[in-house]
């Protein structure tokens, strides 16, 4: 067994509601997440420790190695394969690898709090859940995690789109041009599904990510309050 003595983030993701599917809905599905995994593991290949892998029929697991590197292939896969849902379970630890190049390969304490955060994230029906070895970050990342998934849970697919083409074009303008309406709609729109919150928490999520990554690397303990401060 070879113990690589670095910290990783490993990713478990799961199809949400696959085993209410149809077996030929199911299996559409299946082979849309998997192309959409083949995409990914393609365009973000430098973020990646190792790929995105199918490991059961609604699974799929990737290593990263680090938590803004793991939070950013979420954020992109969801946008992807949207409509569909997935629930992800983030776990940070460290990573025995035994010589392999794919996440099935490997075993230890990171995929282990990933597969407990995944777990977490279907019971409580929410979209993404963290596990580190750290209690005071977990609460503070999950309640974020928790905040983004009340937000989303109400909007449809038109409030997705216009968040995702405003975050591309950056005015309401050339959002507006797209989709043949006036500026002022587009900024009504973001405004009633509370995209500007989304969007602080997610930048906000990468900053902090960014700060205690050496503090989870070195195991030193870390309030949350000590270096950061959500703004």
């Amino acid at each position: 067994m070879i113990n690589d003595e670095g910290i990783y983030t490993v990713i478990i993701g799961d199809i949400s509601g696959s085993k209410q599917l149809s077996s030929k809905h199911r299996f559409r599905t299946q082979l849309f997440i998997k192309s959409a995994i083949v995409q990914i593991n393609e365009e973000y290949e430098d973020l990646i420790e190792a790929p995105l892998t199918i490991t059961k029929g609604d699974e799929f697991q990737g290593l990263f190695p680090n938590l803004s590197n793991a939070f950013k292939i979420s954020l992109a896969l969801e946008r992807l394969i949207f409509p569909v849902q997935v629930k992800f379970g983030f776990g940070v630890g460290q990573v025995y690898k035994m010589g392999g190049r794919l996440p099935i390969e490997m075993d230890g304490p990171a995929f282990h709090n990933s597969n407990a955060a995944l777990q977490t994230a279907k019971k409580r029906k929410i979209c993404s859940i963290l596990k580190t070895d750290n209690p005071d970050i977990d609460i503070l990342i999950n309640t974020i995690f928790r905040l983004i998934t009340a937000i989303k849970y109400r909007w449809n697919e038109r409030h997705h789109k216009i968040y995702w083409r405003y975050e591309d074009l950056g005015t309401y303008q050339k959002v507006a041009d797209l989709e043949n309406i006036t500026p002022q709609a587009v900024c009504d729109l973001l405004k009633n599904i509370r995209a500007s919150d989304v969007r602080s928490a997610e930048e906000n999520l990468f900053r902090f990510f960014d700060s205690i990554y050496s503090k989870l690397e070195s195991e030193e303990a870390l309030s949350p309050t000590d270096e950061f401060i959500l703004k």
